[in-house]
Protein backbone atom coordinates (compact mmCIF):
# COMPACT_ATOMS: atom_id res chain seq x y z
CA UNK A 1 0.00 0.00 0.00
CA UNK A 2 1.30 3.46 -0.88
CA UNK A 3 1.93 5.96 1.85
CA UNK A 4 -0.12 9.10 1.49
CA UNK A 5 1.06 12.20 3.28
CA UNK A 6 -1.32 15.14 2.66
CA UNK A 7 1.20 17.63 4.07
CA UNK A 8 3.91 16.69 1.59
CA UNK A 9 4.62 19.06 -1.25
CA UNK A 10 5.04 17.78 -4.76
CA UNK A 11 7.56 19.19 -7.20
CA UNK A 12 4.76 20.94 -9.10
CA UNK A 13 3.34 22.64 -6.00
CA UNK A 14 6.83 23.75 -4.95
CA UNK A 15 7.43 25.25 -8.40
CA UNK A 16 4.06 27.04 -8.35
CA UNK A 17 4.80 28.45 -4.91
CA UNK A 18 8.26 29.48 -6.09
CA UNK A 19 6.80 31.41 -9.03
CA UNK A 20 4.23 33.03 -6.77
CA UNK A 21 6.99 34.23 -4.43
CA UNK A 22 9.01 35.43 -7.40
CA UNK A 23 6.04 37.37 -8.75
CA UNK A 24 5.40 39.03 -5.39
CA UNK A 25 9.10 39.84 -5.10
CA UNK A 26 9.15 41.46 -8.54
CA UNK A 27 6.04 43.52 -7.71
CA UNK A 28 7.52 44.64 -4.38
CA UNK A 29 10.81 45.59 -6.03
CA UNK A 30 8.99 47.68 -8.63
CA UNK A 31 6.99 49.41 -5.90
CA UNK A 32 10.12 50.13 -3.83
CA UNK A 33 12.08 51.55 -6.77
CA UNK A 34 9.09 53.57 -7.93
CA UNK A 35 8.46 55.05 -4.49
CA UNK A 36 12.15 55.92 -4.16
CA UNK A 37 12.09 57.66 -7.56
CA UNK A 38 8.92 59.57 -6.66
CA UNK A 39 10.47 60.66 -3.36
CA UNK A 40 13.69 61.72 -5.06
CA UNK A 41 11.79 63.71 -7.67
CA UNK A 42 9.74 65.48 -5.01
CA UNK A 43 12.85 66.47 -3.06
CA UNK A 44 15.08 67.29 -6.02
CA UNK A 45 12.55 69.34 -7.98
CA UNK A 46 10.99 71.07 -4.94
CA UNK A 47 7.57 70.00 -6.11
CA UNK A 48 6.02 71.05 -2.81
CA UNK A 49 6.80 74.69 -3.62
CA UNK A 50 6.42 74.58 -7.40
CA UNK A 51 3.01 72.94 -7.55
CA UNK A 52 -0.01 73.97 -5.57
CA UNK A 53 -1.30 71.71 -2.82
CA UNK A 54 -4.20 70.42 -4.86
CA UNK A 55 -2.17 69.81 -8.02
CA UNK A 56 0.57 68.04 -6.08
CA UNK A 57 -1.94 65.75 -4.37
CA UNK A 58 -3.51 64.79 -7.69
CA UNK A 59 -0.11 64.19 -9.33
CA UNK A 60 1.16 62.12 -6.41
CA UNK A 61 -2.05 60.07 -6.33
CA UNK A 62 -1.87 59.44 -10.07
CA UNK A 63 1.79 58.39 -9.79
CA UNK A 64 1.01 55.95 -6.98
CA UNK A 65 -1.93 54.43 -8.84
CA UNK A 66 0.19 54.07 -11.97
CA UNK A 67 2.96 52.47 -9.94
CA UNK A 68 0.47 49.99 -8.47
CA UNK A 69 -0.86 49.11 -11.91
CA UNK A 70 2.67 48.47 -13.18
CA UNK A 71 3.43 46.25 -10.17
CA UNK A 72 0.22 44.26 -10.68
CA UNK A 73 1.02 43.91 -14.39
CA UNK A 74 4.50 42.60 -13.55
CA UNK A 75 2.94 40.09 -11.16
CA UNK A 76 0.60 38.98 -13.94
CA UNK A 77 3.47 38.58 -16.40
CA UNK A 78 5.42 36.35 -14.02
CA UNK A 79 2.32 34.27 -13.30
CA UNK A 80 1.67 33.97 -17.06
CA UNK A 81 5.21 32.70 -17.57
CA UNK A 82 4.61 30.14 -14.85
CA UNK A 83 1.30 29.12 -16.43
CA UNK A 84 2.91 28.79 -19.86
CA UNK A 85 5.68 26.67 -18.35
CA UNK A 86 3.11 24.20 -17.01
CA UNK A 87 1.50 23.66 -20.43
Amino acid sequence: MDRFNPGARTAVSRRQRSFSRLAIGVAVAIMAVGLALIGAAVNRLDLFETLGDETFAVAAGFALVLLGVIAIAAYGVVRAIEWAGRA
